[in-house]
């Protein structure tokens, strides 16, 4: 038995109802809501049919009044203000599951504006549909470009491709650029078709009632350029050139991360080292899992077991797993404990790998951002020499005896840690690269002596020496430095001019690297053992220590901030320092000079370089 529409049953009492849905344009005359509702008074359907046909002529005769009076009432006229929230609420409406089912007709009646602009210009796109058989086949003649021949080219495709799109445009956008040019006149008769199709669909009657037709009219127009409405408009699908991908790698192990980590990054063999033995530890201590799977409590559990571990341990356990290491150690109160930058290095290294995967989006976030190392800090404790502490460090024998006699049992000569020392007093570079500079490094521009830090090798030196390799900390490193007049005094560019002479390639060609590529291990510790007995053993001075000592022997000769950034290797503090190339090497040597070295006893040592 087909369901009498209107006809509604409640399913908690039983009871029949009439239920019909009120036209949009009558409900504030109802005053009831969306929907009419009317109890029948009974739970028997037939009954309830009998009782409904009353009920529902009831309604009719109201619907018919009400709607005669809106169309004949107050002279048949619709206000602005009425005329809008109809058409706002007919084209904002919304199906029961949701869907923005006035989209779709704001997208219909912008279309078939569209058409009626186009038919007015005469310009519509050829189809086989709008064209003769005979017209149709000459069109794909002319495209293909031959008089014979109406197979289309790739070519051909793209012309037609390239006229559609000339000829397409997003719903409506024919229809604005008309209206927007031509006065309401002209429009507005185009707007015919779709205010009659609104008055059906608001329950209006039909017919030409100009105090309802042209406010409606209006509010059409008005709804229609608004971005609320022409947001509805149901978005075409993406044209994709191949399917979307995730990047995320969810189930990367932190040793093939560190594979991605080191190709990307190109990190030095000491930090790639450290990188490998922060992963020994963290599967040792936390499992091989993978990156995503970490949380911030392993990594938090990690730091904490790294803190337990000892300063020095003997050679056996050093084989021993980390996590054995901890048990072992994590109890006892008899040990001196790791220090803070230990700790930092292991789990720095940790945070760099998933910061990295962070940013590559293979893991929603880095979990071990932020985590904090009690007592950590990069703010170096190295303090600069006093004047006091460098005239007693250049008073040392191996800078007071004849240069000529060696007394040196390490690998590395005197001269080298001669040159280094005087390098390092002079020009503020750091060990490292003083130690890899090589002679062709050493050059004079404009009668001016200067050390070019680079990385650069040139093609000869490298088929003279495939193994050489050099590095800068950073981008800023990349610098020329000035020779100080010391320097020269000393006999520095008449040293580096007799390697050139004899064939040498490196400046100091007894350093060599060792496993981490590091050159100047060595030097550095015979170094730091010449200042703990020619100065102090504070710990504090070491060979790093001329670097402060000389950002305060610039600052001492009033040299701009700029000149000693520069010739130091220290990145401009401002966007504008990093433009341009930097200070000719003629202006570095012009203040290079200014720097003040007289404090020191030169006599003896420039006697001894004699011999």
């Amino acid at each position: 038995m087909a369901k009498t529409k209107g006809l509604w049953q409640d399913p908690r009492s039983g009871i029949y109802y009439l239920r019909r849905k009120i036209p949009e344009a009558l409900r504030p005359s109802f005053a009831c809501g969306d929907f009419y509702k009317v109890s029948l008074g009974t739970g028997d359907l037939r009954d309830a049919e009998k009782r409904f046909a009353v009920a529902n002529g009831e309604y009719e005769r109201k619907l018919a009044t009400f709607r005669e009076a809106l169309t004949r009432g107050g002279e048949g006229r619709l206000t602005p203000e009425q005329a809008s929230a109809l058409v706002t609420r007919h084209l904002t409406s919304r199906s029961p599951a949701g869907f923005a089912s006035g989209g779709t007709q704001v997208a219909f009646i912008l279309f078939e504006l569209d058409k009626a602009v186009a038919d007015l210009a005469g310009a519509h796109l050829p189809t086989a549909q709008s064209m003769s058989a005979e017209d149709w086949a000459a069109y794909r003649r002319r495209m293909a470009g031959s008089d014979t021949d109406d197979e289309l080219s790739d070519e051909a495709l793209a012309r037609i491709q390239a006229d559609h799109d000339a000829r397409h445009a997003p719903p409506g956008e024919a229809w604005f650029a008309f209206q927007k040019r031509v006065p309401r006149r002209r429009w507005r008769p185009l707007l015919t078709e779709p205010v009659a199709a609104l008055k059906r669909q608001l329950g209006l009657t039909e017919g030409d009632v100009p105090g309802i037709d042209e406010p409606l009219a209006d509010a059409l127009a008005e709804a229609l350029r608004s971005p609320e409405m022409r947001q509805q408009l149901p978005q075409a699908p993406s044209v994709r050139r191949r399917n979307q991908t995730t990047r995320a790698r969810p189930d990367m192990k932190l040793a093939a991360l560190a594979g991605r980590w080191q190709a990307a990054r190109s990190p030095t063999p000491k930090a790639i080292a450290a990188a490998a033995k922060a992963i020994e530890y963290f599967i040792s201590y936390i499992g091989d899992v993978g990156i995503g799977e970490i949380t911030a409590d392993d990594c938090f559990e990690y730091r904490d077991a790294l803190e337990v571990m000892p300063a020095s341990m003997p050679r056996a356990q050093r084989r021993l797993p980390f996590a054995d290491l901890v048990t072992l150690y994590e109890s006892r109160t008899d040990v001196v404990r790791v220090k803070p930058a230990s700790v930092k290095k292991y789990l720095g290294a940790i945070q760099a790998l998933l910061g990295f995967a962070f940013q590559e989006r293979f893991i929603p976030a880095n979990v071990a951002a932020g985590i904090k190392v009690e007592g950590h800090s990069k703010k170096s404790n190295r303090r600069p020499f006093t004047r006091a502490e460098l005239t007693s460090l250049f008073a040392d024998p191996l800078f007071t005896r004849a240069w000529s006699l060696s007394e040196s049992r390490s690998s590395v000569s005197d001269t080298t840690l001669r040159w280094l020392f005087f390098l390092g007093l002079c020009t503020g570079g750091r060990i490292e690269e003083l130690g890899q500079i090589l002679v062709p490094d050493v050059q004079q521009a404009d009668g001016v002596w200067y050390i070019d830090v680079t990385t650069y090798i040139s093609e000869d030196v490298a088929e003279a020496d495939p193994e050489l390799a050099k590095r800068t900390k950073t981008d800023s490193s990349t610098r020329v430095i000035p020779l100080h007049p010391k320097l020269i005094e000393l006999g520095f560019v008449n040293h580096v001019l007799a390697l050139y002479q004899a064939g040498f390639v490196k400046l100091f060609g007894d350093l060599r690297p060792d496993s981490l590529q590091v050159q100047t291990k060595e030097a550095s510790r015979r170094a730091n053992r010449v200042i703990d007995k020619a100065v102090s053993r504070d710990r504090r001075i070491v060979f790093h220590s001329f670097r402060h000592t000389f950002k305060d022997l610039c600052r001492d000769a009033e040299i701009p901030k700029d000149v000693h950034d520069q010739m130091m290797g220290h990145a401009p503090a401002d966007v504008g320092g990093g433009y341009g190339l930097g200070r000719a090497v003629a202006s570095l040597a012009a203040h290079m000079k200014t720097i003040d070295l007289d404090f020191i006893d030169w006599s003896a040592i420039l006697a001894a370089s004699k011999v």
